[in-house]
């Protein structure tokens, strides 16, 4: 069997600052390319077309993504021909997306666009996180066939997983869950690192949601990282014994409410980046993304230590509180010793 209009995609992904204040640069916005969605961007990240770059012995296009709240994101889409054999395209697939130059490739890609929009970038980060995967996307089959019997006719596992294996039934039941389509000629199956992406229209948004939720999971990572840190800390901090307790027990809280509003403005940001307006085709591939990859587990975990951190907030304020009443307490009883004290020594 033959994949026609056969294209390999590399996906590079970097959390560069806070925020990417996009108003400030003069970029078209992206938007998916089929409006029968129900997933709609709250604010659209931008768009850059870097030009043709070379590769590993081929060429392609590459574009940048920018997400306001701070994670570019790099496609490098290389094309492999009209009518490929699928072993062809697995066997450049596995060659291009595990390439050892592939790292330093983007690293330098990154250097330069950051340069470029160094203006907008709110608080960057002087080292960057990453997240990677590949897209394998085809536009048709020679011989032709719907997208139904696609899953069978195709070595679907081994295209999505990289491996040449004799894979157990449990493993492609497993995979099927993952598979979706919308009509006859589309279809996607998702995979932890690679993603099958069959399209007679050439259309890429199922790529472009997996690619928000591998964005959306680099941004959970560092508040997650941030708040396990702040809570680590916390025990040591709490046992340590100062005369000033009061003001020692302010600075706390402050602290802890600044971590605390941070990484809540920072959820609500990223919620608001991509909103799922209904149950619907797209949102089904969003969703199922969110948990192949973590993503929905992230954002629990976050959750829940930001409600920690709450409660710790409020035991803190209490001790705070006790700590002002012993200060009121000790001064009452200083002023009531130096006042009989004064009277003692007034009578002899």
């Amino acid at each position: 069997m033959r994949l026609l209009g056969s294209k390999l995609a590399l996906y590079r992904l970097f959390d560069v600052a806070d925020e990417i204040e996009l108003d400030r640069l003069d970029l078209p916005r992206s938007r998916l390319a089929r409006p029968r969605s129900a997933v709609r961007f709250g604010e659209p990240p931008a768009e850059l077309d870097l030009g043709e770059r070379g590769f590993a012995g081929r060429s392609g296009r590459l574009r940048a993504r920018l997400y306001p709240f701070g994670v570019v994101s790099f496609q490098l889409v290389l094309a492999l021909g009209e009518a490929e054999p699928v072993a062809s395209v697995q066997a450049e697939a596995d060659r291009l997306f595990e390439h050892p130059e592939l790292s330093p490739f983007f690293q330098a890609e990154l250097g330069r666009l950051k340069e470029e929009i160094a203006p907008a970038l709110f608080r960057p980060w002087p080292e960057s996180e990453e997240e990677e995967f590949g897209v394998i996307f085809f536009t048709g089959t020679e011989p032709a066939l719907p997208a139904s019997r696609l899953f069978d006719a195709l070595p679907v596992a081994e295209l999505v997983l990289g491996e040449k294996e004799r894979f157990s039934q449990e493993v492609l039941e497993e995979l099927r869950r993952y598979a979706f389509s919308y009509t006859e000629e589309d279809l996607a199956v998702l995979g932890f690192e690679r993603v099958l992406l069959y399209d007679s229209e050439g259309v890429w948004d199922v790529a472009d949601l997996v690619e928000f939720v591998h964005a959306e999971l680099l941004e959970l990572s560092y508040y997650d990282q941030l708040l396990a840190g702040a809570l680590k800390a916390l025990p040591e901090e709490l046992a340590r014994h100062s005369l000033l307790r009061y003001r020692y027990y302010d600075r706390l809280r402050r602290r802890l409410m600044q971590v605390h509003a941070e990484v809540t403005e920072a959820r609500s940001r990223l919620f608001e980046a991509l909103k799922i307006t209904e149950d619907f085709f797209y949102a089904r591939v969003l969703r199922a993304a969110g948990k192949l990859y973590g993503a929905r587990e992230l954002a629990e975990a976050t959750a829940e230590k930001l409600e920690v951190l709450s409660d710790l907030h409020q035991k803190i304020a209490e001790e705070q509180q006790f700590a002002r009443a012993q200060a009121v307490e000790i001064g009452i009883f200083a002023l009531i010793l130096f006042e009989v004290l004064r009277a003692l020594l007034g009578a002899g």
